[in-house]
């Protein structure tokens, strides 16, 4: 079994349970963290590598717990090879392939704040210096617009973190920078949004 196949069934197992324990009772208070929607969608990214303007585009599926939560799986590739400016102007690919974690507060709110995290595997392929594989994560924070019920557009920033760049003439720091991206999401979330429940007492 591959690592993207152990990924899927890894999701699945983890929805199974959330689905068999719709509430938990934790220290923070009482909320149904169970599995509450479907999500995929289309991603359009304008980041820079070495000083180079360039954009990616890609993909990404996962689950929605409690209305927040989502866990899945991204990838994202450079539109078409770019020339870094390193005076002989090589050619240059990159693509991205990992886990995405996200938060949203107040999902029910038509416009409502969001956190975002992408890590995995990235693969550069450098003209002369042949493909290098490296550890990425990606931070971003945005705002998510609930257009329908069944599609919502995002707006981002967020900053990308390439570690173990092992090429020549290029570094971690190359190939890290920031980025602004955007988003469409379709899929469908079912239930109702759970506040956690108060639980404050009267001692008097």
């Amino acid at each position: 079994m591959n690592t993207k196949s152990r990924f899927f069934a890894f999701l699945f197992l983890l929805a199974a349970f959330s689905a068999s324990a719709q509430r938990e009772e934790t220290v923070l208070g009482e909320r149904g963290w169970g599995l509450s929607g479907i999500w995929g969608g289309y991603s359009h990214q304008y980041t820079t590598y070495h000083k180079t303007d360039a954009f990616n585009r890609g993909g990404f599926f996962g689950f929605e717990f409690g209305k927040s939560l989502f866990v899945g799986w991204t990838h994202f590739n450079l539109r078409e090879d770019i020339e870094l400016e390193q005076g002989d102007n090589r050619r240059f690919d990159f693509r991205f392939n990992g886990g995405r974690i996200g938060y949203s507060f107040v999902p029910y709110k038509a416009i409502h704040p969001m956190l975002n995290l992408e890590l995995g595997r990235g693969r550069a392929k450098l003209a002369g210096e042949g493909n290098d594989d490296m550890f990425v994560i990606q931070p971003s924070a945005g705002v998510e617009i609930n257009v329908f019920r069944w599609f919502r557009i995002g707006l981002e920033g967020g900053y990308r973190f390439a570690r173990n760049v092992d090429y020549v003439s290029l570094n971690d720091q190359d190939l890290s920078g920031p980025y602004g991206q955007a988003t469409l999401k379709l899929g469908f979330s079912w239930g109702r949004y759970h506040k956690r429940t108060d639980y404050r007492k009267n001692y008097e």
